[in-house]
């Protein structure tokens, strides 16, 4: 597996450096031709069963990009494969439906080719009532086929990096913790908050970006991202 970045400017593909990047495009709404990806997003771990990283074959090269106006159809179908179609009922959904992905924090994977092989989005969520401002992740998704190849690691360092470069305070998320500790999630910050609707308490994990980020965090997380209007197909929720 060989990850590569993509410089906006050049449109050149280049080795990701050891020191942070001089320069760094975010993804807005309309999507760029590429993102320069961080040096956090490096190449990627083996990760747990069942988790997008799984095993320790290699995947083909890829790149890291903003997500596109075009990418909607190839995202969708990519999560269908990769998580069922009872990705829907999750209660995770209910802070993403009719929402737009928070601005810049909306990512993809694509291989040699130029086709979608991994996904993952960010969404402005209020932590209770009034409460502080954070961030929900997911979902996170690699074609079934090159879960093995340290894409959904590389998509996660590039997202957590891109979030703190923004200033965001935290990241939360519901997921398996001996998959999502690797990148600093936990439950240990989590105790005071809820899901809107069913969900595994164990599974609802943080990551505080700045110090303190989550000391006065409780209530039940509220979706505070920026509302599609008419439902436009570009971003489907």
């Amino acid at each position: 597996m060989e990850y590569l970045t993509k410089s906006a400017i050049a449109a050149t593909e280049i080795a990701p450096s050891s020191g942070p990047s001089a320069e760094l495009f975010s993804a807005g709404e309309k999507g760029s031709t590429a993102v320069l990806a961080p040096s956090l997003a490096l190449r990627g771990q083996a990760g747990s069963r069942g988790a997008p990283d799984e095993g320790a074959a290699q995947a083909p090269a890829f790149v890291i990009v903003g997500e596109g106006a075009g990418d909607a159809a190839a995202r969708e179908a990519l999560l269908d494969r990769a998580m069922g179609p009872k990705r829907k009922k999750k209660s995770s959904e209910k802070l993403r439906r009719g929402r737009r992905p928070s601005e810049g924090l909306a990512f993809v994977a694509r291989d040699a080719s130029g086709i979608v092989v991994g996904t993952v989005r960010l969404w402005d969520v209020m932590l209770g009532e009034g409460g502080p401002a954070a961030l929900l992740l997911g979902p996170l998704a690699v074609e079934p086929g090159l879960k093995s190849g340290g894409i959904g690691s590389a998509l996660m360092r590039h997202a957590v990096a891109e979030a703190a470069r923004l200033g965001h305070g935290a990241i939360l998320l519901v997921g398996d913790a001996p998959y999502y500790e690797r990148f600093g999630f936990s439950a240990g910050r989590t105790g005071a908050l809820a899901m809107p609707g069913p969900y595994e308490r164990h599974r609802l994990l943080a990551l505080e970006l700045k110090d303190g980020a989550l000391d006065v965090a409780r209530g039940t997380i509220k979706a505070a991202g920026r509302k599609i209007k008419g439902q436009a197909p570009d971003f489907v929720a």
